[in-house]
């Protein structure tokens, strides 16, 4: 049906590309000793560029079944554009040698996540709830026109942990989402012991009066801002000038000790991506090389108008991180000294002004003084800005980590850094 519907389109004089997102999810979870779900959904999803008369436009269906009536609303809504900015189709060929799509034990899984409930409500009788989720997503990406093809597959694990817990009628949760290729059941355990310990924590937590001094934004707390932040890197965002680092490419915007790079290709993540969803080529770039804004990401548009190459981002952004340093965790609290750890921001969508770059969260964490965690806190909130925060730079940290499909961070150890409380 795709070979049709580029045939119809070229006999329209329209050239036309799909690509074709096929995935198959296995979906797992038990709260405490039931279970919840569990279902296999899966989905087809074409995305359709068009060139017709100088100008672009694109078309999402999940059925391509009627191809007269796609190309009919594809020239309806082209004849609707005042953009007529240059683009063109995908010029590359492209096919993975092996398939990279894992297998799946589904009733491993499940008893594992009985076993898993059982043992943390035995062990902490503060638990109340106890909700594990296991997803594991196959995915196949297509790329076609009337002269070139792309195909790459992959699939990983992604497993959201939920604890809830009560003490003197308060309850508290806290929650994580852990990404593998595999399903790792001793990674699972690492890491809900480590929830539930912040959450025993959390309820002696308390605020503190405003400072302004040494903080250590943990991996998941930076990595949460971090994220935030991709989409300003783009040539549109600068271009459109809607992103604090417009005017600022070629220019130093952070410390010397800060390097920011996007690596698709690196095989020790868990995705790699070797093209975009306009079929151009991913590769592993330098975004911010000591401290300066090295390279923006563009898709085919931005590249044709700046006079530059495709990125290979149209769509997606692929193991972004700032290089890992050589201190551990604990080495950074000691190098602290006296301060403050945030190890959670919430409100990131509201929080976090892309245009300007300012930083205003709400956070957890704990207060530090001699280089030891003397109690939780609560109700702090983070005041800064992304400038500041990476100009700031004492150390970064060595235990990096991935969080998702896009970004992954280390903690790091920044100075002058204002923390409100409400004591």
């Amino acid at each position: 049906m795709i070979n049709k519907l580029i045939k119809l389109a070229k006999e329209k004089d329209i050239s036309l590309e799909v690509c074709t997102f096929k995935s198959e999810q296995y979906n797992i979870a038990t709260l405490n000793s039931e279970l919840i779900e569990f279902n296999i959904p899966k989905l087809t999803e074409y995305t359709i560029k068009a060139i017709y008369d100088g100008k672009t436009t694109y078309l999402s269906t999940e059925k391509i079944d009627n191809p007269e009536k796609i190309i009919n609303e594809i020239i309806n809504d082209i004849h609707l554009k005042d953009n007529d900015n240059k683009n063109r189709l995908c010029e590359n060929d492209f096919q993975i040698d092996a398939d990279r799509i894992n297998k799946i034990d589904i009733n491993h899984i499940k008893e594992e996540l009985f076993k898993l409930n059982k043992y943390y409500h035995e062990k902490y009788n503060f638990i109340v709830n106890a909700e594990f989720h296991v997803g594991y997503k196959k995915i196949i990406r297509m790329i076609d026109n009337e002269e070139h093809h792309m195909k790459d597959s992959y699939s990983y694990y992604s497993m959201y942990l939920s604890i809830s817990a009560k003490k003197s009628d308060v309850t508290k949760s806290e929650y994580i989402t852990i990404y593998d290729r595999e399903f790792n059941i001793e990674k699972v355990k690492e890491e809900l012991d480590k929830l539930v310990k912040k959450l025993e924590l959390s309820f002696d937590a308390e605020s503190i009066k405003t400072v302004k001094g040494n903080v250590l934004i943990d991996n998941y707390a930076l990595y949460k801002i971090l994220n935030k932040f991709i989409n300003s890197f783009y040539s549109k965002q600068l271009d459109m000038k809607i992103s604090p680092f417009a005017g600022k490419l070629g220019k130093k915007i952070f410390s010397d000790k800060i390097n920011i790079v996007e690596e698709p290709l690196n095989e020790n993540f868990i995705i790699n991506r070797h093209f975009d969803t306009e079929g151009s080529l991913t590769y592993n770039k330098e975004i911010v090389k000591n401290g300066v804004f090295n390279t923006s990401f563009n898709t085919i548009e931005y590249a044709i108008k700046n006079n530059e190459k495709p990125t290979g981002n149209s769509g997606m952004v692929s193991n972004f991180y700032i290089k890992p340093g050589n201190k551990s965790y604990d080495e950074l609290i000691t190098v602290m000294n006296n301060g403050i750890i945030i190890n959670n921001v919430e409100g990131t969508h509201s929080g976090i002004n892309l245009y300007t770059g300012d930083i205003s969260l709400q956070s957890t964490g704990y207060l530090v003084q001699n280089g030891k965690i003397i109690k939780p806190l609560d109700m702090i909130i983070l005041q800064t800005n992304i400038f500041e925060l990476l100009s700031n730079v004492i150390e970064i940290g060595s235990d990096f980590k991935e969080f998702g499909m896009n970004c992954s961070s280390s903690s790091i150890l920044v100075y002058d850094i204002t923390v409100s409380g409400n004591l």
